[in-house]
């Protein structure tokens, strides 16, 4: 009996044999078959991850290009918005800022008893430095002038560039007319200063007018054409003329009108024609 069970055990070996190796021939199968789908999900994953990433690296380039884009126009404006209120020459406050600071200067002034002044002030013969130098220059000191006008008044007070070489002062919270006339002397006086430019030395004088509200006018189109008024009476009582002259003469020769702006026209102007 135990032969016939030996003899039995050894003639099923080889069919165990062979599903056993059956078994391992399908698991080798379907390993494989995993693996190649694994490597097809990873090939996948890695294809769109690529595309991902190229897709992020755009998106940043048209942010920073937006961005830079937004700069720029936010710049413009801000640009646009300030020369819509200031002189694009000298940067001062023009017409339009001058008159907004106007009535809120007066609205002031009637709250707390003062006085506002006015002065138009006018670069005489101006034309001359730009005919003989050239625009630059007269760019120039117009440019310098506007500092030296800042340098004379407060920070209350408002200096502006009415037009060509006219400037308007606004002169705010005044107690008494004589603040106005202390600020007006001092204004001549800095503006009678030589400029050196360019290797230039240039003098030129300023016809100024003064007006104050209320006591002269009640708008600013009445009181500013007082000012005006003021500014020619004073002009015509000095018909002068801008000198140059080189800024470093020679030893011998006057620093003062070593070249003449004086024409035909000058001669004119001098002879009352």
């Amino acid at each position: 009996m135990g032969s016939r069970t030996s003899n039995g055990g050894a003639e099923a070996l080889p069919a165990t044999l062979g599903r056993v190796q059956s078994f391992r021939a399908g698991h080798a199968v379907a390993g494989s078959a995993n693996s190649a789908e694994v490597h097809r999900v990873l090939t996948t994953m890695q294809l769109r991850f690529g595309a991902a990433l190229r897709q992020l690296d755009r998106l940043r380039r048209r942010d920073a290009l937006l961005e830079q884009e937004n700069t720029l126009l936010t710049e413009a404006v801000a640009k646009a918005r300030r020369f819509a209120y200031h002189d694009e020459l000298t940067g001062l406050p023009n017409r339009h800022l001058l008159l907004d600071r106007f009535n809120l200067s007066v609205a002031l002034a009637e709250r707390h008893d003062q006085h506002v002044a006015l002065l138009f002030l006018d670069l005489d013969r101006f034309k001359h430095v730009n005919d003989t130098l050239g625009h630059s220059v007269g760019d120039e000191l117009l440019q310098q002038v506007a500092q030296r006008l800042v340098a004379c008044i407060r920070a209350s007070d408002t200096a502006c560039r009415y037009g060509g070489d006219e400037f308007v002062v606004l002169l705010s919270e005044l107690d008494a007319k004589d603040g106005a006339v202390v600020v007006a002397d001092n204004i001549r006086a800095h503006l009678a200063a030589p400029y050196l430019i360019d290797g230039a030395q240039i003098t030129v004088a300023t016809s100024l007018g003064t007006a104050m509200y209320p006591v002269d006018a009640q708008t600013f189109g009445d009181l500013l054409q007082v000012a005006d008024l003021a500014m020619y009476r004073d002009k015509a009582r000095r018909p002068e003329i801008p000198s140059i002259s080189d800024s470093a003469p020679d030893a011998g020769m006057n620093s003062v009108g070593v070249l003449s702006l004086l024409d035909e026209g000058d001669e004119r102007v001098r002879a009352g024609g």
